[in-house]
C-alpha cells in the first residue's frame, strides 16, 4: 500500500493517535477510564504541532521536552551529544573518540548547550519547572515521546534517558515517520515504538513524509502552546 504524505504535522499527530489505538486497542478503554494515567512529551519545534493533533484525538496532556545538541566547536552544525530540559547529558562516545577534543573544549560545549536550554526555558516561561513536576507527570505513568519524525534518533535517545530517570510505568516513542535503521536502534530502549511510515531506504528525510513541510519557528510554537487545551505549563495544572 502506497503511503500518502501527511498534509501537516497536526494531521500527522491525528493519524498517529489512530495508529496507536489500532496497534494497542486496550489503550482506548484505559484512556477513557483514566486519561491521567497517560502523559506526552513533545520535542520542539516540530513535535509540538504533532502533539496537538495526537493529544486532541486521545484527550491527554503534554509538555515540551527541550533537547539541544552539544555542538562540535569547529563544526557547529554537528554535535557529539545532547542535553535535555533537566540537564540530562547523553554523549555520542564513538563520535567523541574520533574528535580529539580537549577536556576543556568538551566541558565548554556542554556549558554552552545548558545555557541555550536555559534561554529556551525563559522563552517558554518555564524557568520555575522542577523535578517535582517531572515526578508528578512521569512516575508510574504511560509516557509518549513525540516528534515529527526520527532521523539519526540521537535526540530521541537523549530524551528517553531523561524520562527514565523519573520511573515511568512504560515509555513509548510515537512518530509519524522514521527510517528502519533508526527504528531498530530506538525501539531497544522503549516498551513500544509506533510509526505509521517506516522507510527502509539509504537516504532518508523527515520532510519527505509531509506535503506542507517547513521549519516551525519558535514564535509559532509559543502561540500554539499558549492557546492549547492540552499543554501543561506548570506543576499546578492537572
Amino acid at each position: 500500500m502506497k503511503f500518502i504524505r501527511y498534509d501537516s504535522r497536526f494531521e500527522a499527530g491525528e493519524i498517529l493517535a489512530d495508529f496507536v489505538l489500532k496497534e494497542r486497542n486496550s489503550f482506548k478503554d484505559r484512556i477513557l477510564e483514566n486519561n491521567i494515567q497517560f502523559f506526552c512529551f513533545a520535542i520542539p519545534n516540530g513535535g509540538v504541532p504533532v502533539a496537538e493533533g495526537f493529544c486532541s484525538k486521545l484527550n491527554i496532556k503534554y509538555d515540551i521536552l527541550i533537547v539541544r545538541k552539544i555542538k562540535i566547536p569547529y563544526n557547529t552544525e554537528a554535535g557529539f551529544g545532547a542535553v535535555t530540559t533537566d540537564g540530562t547529558i547523553l554523549i555520542n562516545k564513538p563520535l567523541l573518540n574520533q574528535l580529539s577534543l580537549s577536556g576543556k573544549a568538551i566541558k565548554d560545549s556542554i556549558v554552552l548547550t545548558k545555557e541555550e536550554i536555559s534561554d529556551r526555558l525563559k522563552f517558554y516561561d518555564k524557568t520555575s519547572i522542577s523535578e517535582d513536576f517531572y515526578e508528578k507527570n512521569i512516575e508510574n505513568k504511560y509516557i509518549f515521546l513525540l516528534d515529527d519524525g526520527l532521523a539519526s534518533g540521537f535526540t530521541m535517545l537523549a530524551a528517553l534517558n531523561m524520562i527514565k530517570k523519573y520511573n515511568p510505568s512504560k515509555v513509548f516513542v510515537a512518530v509519524p515517520t522514521a527510517p528502519l535503521r533508526t527504528v531498530r536502534v530506538v525501539e531497544k530502549g522503549v516498551d513500544d515504538l509506533f510509526c505509521p511510515n517506516i522507510r527502509d531506504v539509504l537516504w532518508f528525510a523527515v520532510a519527505d513524509a509531509y506535503k506542507n513541510w517547513y521549519d516551525v519557528p519558535e514564535t509559532e510554537v509559543l502561540e500554539m502552546i499558549n492557546n492549547s487545551n492540552y499543554y501543561i505549563s506548570s506543576i499546578n495544572e492537572t
